[in-house]
């Protein structure tokens, strides 16, 4: 694998794994009223789809190679989000637009 190649996958696994979190808080918010076996259930769904998305992703970007620091790069770009939302405020437009979106 080239370089760039590289750099694009590190890049990505951050990215998706900022994502990632971003939309694993919104599940949660969007699953709060369900019954609790209902909650399991898609979460599980819900965890099987995005490593799905995320190998398919990876396969069309670097023909599927999937190596730990990609992986470690995820988990990075995931714990990254706390921090970032420590320091910056995001609007508070968006969360009310969507609550009022699933009511």
């Amino acid at each position: 694998m080239d370089e760039i190649t590289q750099l694009l996958s590190f890049l990505f696994s951050f990215l998706f794994g900022f994502g990632f979190h971003i939309l694993t808080i919104w599940h949660f918010k969007l699953t709060d009223t369900y019954a609790t076996f209902l909650r399991y259930i898609t979460t599980i769904l819900f965890v099987l789809n995005i490593v799905l998305l995320y190998v398919y992703i990876m396969y069309q970007l670097n023909d599927g190679v999937l190596h730990p620091y990609f992986l470690a790069f995820v988990f990075f770009g995931f714990s990254m989000y706390s921090l970032v939302k420590k320091y910056v405020k995001f609007p508070k437009i968006r969360s009310v637009k969507v609550e009022k979106f699933f009511r």
